[in-house]
């Protein structure tokens, strides 16, 4: 008797209504998986042969996605396996969602005290930077005082809460912590008007999709 044969014979005999594979993937691999097998009245039955028998064969019927690239990130879902009596084999149907990764670009603004938007005025050509990384380039060569490393200070802090809370108009998903933000796009000159100092803002969020 071939094996599907008997595995055939088992599920019959067992009264076995369905199989979840319940599975992740990303990163270039196959991640975590489960199978939870279930009879007709929708209890859980133990077995070893089934189990054994779905992982393998589960990966000659369903084609799963595990190569990320920076933008697709992986997927995870369920492939549901029910006996197909006319043929005495199985269906596999797999229901999933993929994750990607996509980044949004806007323009916001940050409001600065007085003595900030003089001292950005004054001595600032730009800044620039991302998460836990932020970087002022000077107009000149200068000896910062303590007072004007708790203006840079000020200005971090700023910048970081409104690039955090920025959404870009287009956005969808869900916002990760990540960002990276410039005052000079395209080598233009900083904007400041008054008080308002303009920033370009790229956030990344993290979008999930039915996959195939």
């Amino acid at each position: 008797m071939e094996q599907t044969e008997k595995i055939v014979k088992l599920w019959k005999e067992l009264g076995i209504d369905h199989i979840n594979f319940k599975f992740n993937c990303g990163g270039d691999s196959m991640g975590d998986t489960d199978i939870e097998i279930f009879d007709k009245e929708n209890e859980w039955v133990e077995n070893q042969e089934l189990v054994d028998y779905f992982d393998r064969e589960t990966y000659n019927n369903v084609e799963f996605y595990v190569n990320s690239d920076g933008h697709y990130q992986g997927e995870s879902g369920c492939v549901e396996i029910t006996l197909n009596e006319d043929e005495d084999d199985f269906y596999y149907i797999k229901n999933a969602q993929s994750e990607w990764s996509e980044r949004f670009d806007g323009k916001t603004k940050v409001s600065l005290t007085d003595e900030e938007a003089a001292f950005v005025s004054e001595f600032v050509d730009n800044l620039n930077g991302e998460e836990d990384n932020f970087t002022i380039n000077y107009k000149k060569d200068f000896i910062l005082t303590d007072k004007q490393e708790k203006l840079v200070e000020s200005l971090e802090q700023k910048i970081n809460k409104t690039c955090y809370t920025f959404e870009p108009e287009d956005a969808e998903g869900e916002a990760t912590d990540w960002f990276v933000f410039t005052t000079n796009e395209d080598n233009e000159d900083l904007v400041l008007v008054g008080n308002d100092l303009t920033l370009k803002v790229s956030r990344e969020y993290t979008i999930y999709r039915d996959s195939d």
